[in-house]
Formats: C-alpha cells, structure tokens, sequence
C-alpha cells in the first residue's frame, strides 16, 4: 500500500455544496504536448446529455471521416435505450415497473437491467450488502432519488428510516438469467441503480464505438466516469486527472495513464446538501440506512469494466479504508483513496494495482 500526506490542509472551503449536480471527479486531459495528428487520423469530440449528466465521447477515426453525424445519433440512440430501462426518473421506465410490480412473482427484464443487477448482486456479495441496489426506499427517504430533497425539510425521523431499510436487502432480490427476469421477495423492495449504471452505460457505448470500422480509439466519459480503448489521433497515452477535494486549489491530486481499463470515482464532497451544519452525503450506507459518516472523502477505483468500477468505488466509500484496501488487492483492482486524519489534513492511500497507472511524476 502506498500512502503520502498531501500538500495542502483542509480550509473551510473544502466544506462547499453542489446540491443535486452530478459533475464527475475525472477529468479527461486532452492537451498533452504539440505532437502533430498521427498520420491517417483525426480527433473527433461530441457531446450531450443523459442519465442526469452529461456524457463526452473523444474519439479516433480515419482522416475526413464522414461518421460524426450519424455517430452522435447510435450514441443517442443507446443511451436513450438505457435510460428507458434503468432511470428510475421515467415513470414508465422498465425499472419503475418493476419496483410497481408485484412480490413473489418473476418479473421479465431486458439483458441490460438483468447485467446490471447480476453485476450489483455480485458486489453486494463480495461486501457484506456495503453496496446493496436495494435500497430505493431509503436513497427516495433521504432526497437523493424520484423524491424531493430534504434540504429544505426535516431529516427523517428513526423509525422512518428503520422502515425504509426493512424493504432493503440484496437477499430478498431473486435473478434469473434465461430468461432474464427478477423477482422481489418483500413488496416494499425498490432497486436504484444509479450507482452503477453510469459505468454500464460508458461500457455498453465503448462497445457500441469499437463495432465501427472508422473509429480505431476512444475516451469515452459519462458523469465523470471513464473507460478507454485503442489509440489517440496523436500518439499520445489516454491521460484523466483525479479532481482535488480541496477547491481552492483548483487542482489535480493525480494524473493517470489509461490504456484499455476504465475509471470510476465517488466522493462525499461532490454531491451532498447541508442541514442545520450537517452534511449529508448522497452515498447512502446500506447496512445503516443513513448517509455515509466515514473519514473517507473520495475514492477512485481503475478496473477492467467501468460498470465494476463505477459500483465498488460507491462500495469503498461504505467500507473503512482498510477493508476496502484488502477487497480491492483480492480483486485485482486499483484503488486510490483520500481521507481526513486527526491532524486535520489529507492523507492519500494507494495500492499498488493503482500505482502502476500514475503518470510518473505524480508516483
């Protein structure tokens, strides 16, 4: 485990609220030196909304590529498929008709709705339900879902949240693969998905990109969460910076190299509202029922699949550093994490499976 002090203390503008944005942690660094275009390709860079944010595709494709039109609209196009699918903000969306649906009985789902919670059950196992889709009621109860937030009304009471977090359990969530369907064994069951489905999405359009025969390379980012393949238009390796938790300084607390893997981060200085000098965070604790309370402010996780990424680094923000560090060596993953200490600074904590991404002079 690699771990430093950084540079800087915590100020009071460290404490500062973006109430319901999503911005993303990740940025993606495009300017990286005054290398000419590699020859026989070209950047190509476009954009929009989805999901609640927004997505940017950097893409390599042949010189005088006429696919930027009508790349745009199969992007849409999929994205809009998803969202049809796992938004729980679309009253007919297929995820809003299942958490409707009836308990006890097998609910039919798309392949997309079926990988995404394989892929949670999957994480809730391996963490002891830190990270748990579950718990819709709870993340509605707490004004972070379809409900109104609660910064400009009164925190939820014990016993409503104790209500909420009976409904919740990833072991009262059935899944079937052929066919794909789920069956919810507590009629108060309600699964969000948004903790993981940002990651699907940037996985399911990168594959969307690598099935096109002009383009040879992409960044593909959705709400901050990233996943590359192939080549840039000028030789250059994929580089993304890690946003500082501390504003004022404006800067990066690390660059990374990417080459084929994703990235994904969480953190409670991103998405949060105040009430009465209590922050509550949008990570919600699954085995509390309450916003995460962790000297943890951030964490970012590189893997193989950004819908992985996007999920554990939700679930690490649950776990203590120390467990989540253990997980993420058995698992293969880089992890990098950022924390309070009792000294009232920053302390940054890394394995070495994300190490080996750093640009060199941040190591």
């Amino acid at each position: 485990m690699w771990s430093h002090k950084v540079f800087y203390k915590k100020t009071h503008s460290f404490v500062w609220c973006l109430q319901r944005l999503t911005l993303g942690i990740l940025f993606i660094l495009l300017c990286a030196g005054c290398r000419d275009e590699k020859q026989g390709y070209e950047r190509l860079v476009f954009n929009g909304h989805t999901m609640g944010t927004t997505y940017r595709i950097v893409a390599t494709v042949d010189n005088d590529s006429t696919t930027s039109v009508s790349l745009k609209e199969l992007v849409d196009k999929r994205l809009d498929e998803l969202c049809q699918r796992l938004s729980t903000y679309i009253e007919n969306s297929e995820i809003t008709r299942f958490n409707q649906s009836e308990a006890g009985e097998w609910f039919g789902v798309s392949s997309d709705l079926y990988r995404v919670v394989a892929a949670a059950d999957s994480i809730s196992r391996k963490t002891g339900g830190a990270f748990d889709i579950t718990v819709g009621q709870t993340v509605d109860l707490w004004g972070f879902g379809t409900e109104q937030e609660m910064s400009g009304s009164e925190l939820p009471t014990q016993d409503k949240i104790l209500s909420a977090q009976q409904t919740a359990d990833y072991r009262k969530l059935q899944i079937q693969s052929d066919p794909p369907a789920l069956k919810k064994l507590n009629s108060g069951l309600k699964i969000n998905v948004s903790a993981i489905a940002k990651g699907y999405g940037v996985d399911e359009i990168l594959l969307l990109l690598k099935n096109v025969s002009e383009v040879h390379g992409a960044m593909v980012e959705i709400g901050g969460e990233i996943r590359v393949f192939g080549q840039r238009h000028d030789g250059f390796k994929w580089t993304v910076g890690i946003q500082s938790p501390v504003r004022d300084r404006g800067g990066l607390a690390a660059r990374i190299y990417l080459n084929n893997g994703a990235i994904a981060s969480s953190g409670n200085y991103v998405n949060y509202f105040e009430k009465d000098g209590q922050r509550i965070s949008h990570v919600i604790n699954p085995l509390k029922g309450v916003p995460v309370e962790t000297d943890i402010v951030a964490t970012t996780v590189i893997g193989k699949s950004c819908m992985a990424a996007d999920a554990w680094a939700t679930a690490c923000m649950v776990l203590d550093a120390e467990k989540a560090l253990e997980i993420a060596r058995f698992e293969g993953i880089g992890l990098m994490i950022i924390r309070e200490d009792s000294k009232d600074s920053l302390e940054v904590l890394s394995n070495k499976n994300f190490k080996k991404y750093l640009v060199n002079e941040d190591r």
